[in-house]
């Protein structure tokens, strides 16, 4: 069964504590990403999704990266919660993202994709570019969405 949550576009500031929570669960604990790999500075630059539980708790979060001058733009940092997954929730904080990221004058997105999760990024219109890589010790490939495929996710 689907959650009753709603999804927000918030500021680090006011989605800190609820996306580092999220993250360290999933990044930190389960999958054993070092915790000086899971911070960057990108956080405080970035908008991020979190899906809220209502009333509740937050179990998803995404973020997006600022628009580069070649008019890219970087989506990451997807995470939800073990009990959450396979019931939309990161499709949802996936298309709120997709929906942001067309307010800004962007030609491309572009995502790590861990391997397990290429599936949900190819449902929303992504396509893989060159092969698998390792990052923070877990397979990756590298994911794009350019701008006239945005009407198809």
């Amino acid at each position: 069964m689907a959650p009753n949550y709603a999804i927000q576009l918030l500021s680090w500031h006011k989605a800190q504590m609820l996306a580092r929570a999220i993250r360290h669960c999933v990044f930190v604990e389960e999958q054993c990403i070092p915790e000086e790999l899971e911070w960057d500075e990108w956080d405080a630059l970035s908008i991020h999704a979190v899906a809220v539980l209502l009333p509740g708790s937050a179990i998803a979060t995404g973020r997006l990266l600022p628009v580069d001058a070649a008019g890219v733009i970087r989506l990451g940092r997807m995470a939800v919660l073990k009990p959450w997954r396979n019931c939309g929730v990161g499709s949802a904080i996936l298309c709120t993202l997709l929906a942001d990221a067309r307010k800004s004058n962007v030609h491309e997105i572009v995502l790590h994709a861990q391997i397990t999760a290429a599936s949900l990024y190819r449902k929303h219109g992504f396509s893989e570019c060159g092969g698998t890589f390792l990052e923070a010790g877990i397979p990756h490939v590298e994911m794009r969405l350019v701008c006239h495929d945005f009407d198809h996710g």
